[in-house]
């Protein structure tokens, strides 16, 4: 099964749920470059710094994923119930 990623925009998506996942990227890059300055730090202090880092990005990302969660499921849920005249015909 293909996996879809949260992050790519898809069409329909409003400016909040844009703008949320363009943070996520940003992010996701952040997080990336920290754990590339882990990898490369020898000293005690710097290692300290890139861990508080790392913890503090990856909090980012999972409030940052909870809000495009929530923004999509109640997308879903407005369209299902015909919020905005495209609802579905019963």
């Amino acid at each position: 099964m293909r996996r879809i990623s949260p992050i790519r925009p898809r069409q329909g998506d409003g400016p909040a749920l844009l703008e949320l996942k363009t943070s996520l990227q940003t992010t996701q890059d952040a997080l990336n470059h920290a754990y590339a300055a882990f990898d490369y730090t020898s000293d005690p202090e710097l290692t300290e710094s890139c861990i508080f880092e790392i913890r503090a990005l990856q909090s980012r990302m999972n409030y940052l994923l909870r809000q495009i969660k929530e923004l999509e499921t109640c997308a879903k849920t407005a369209v299902t119930a015909g919020v905005g005249g495209r609802g579905r015909w019963t």
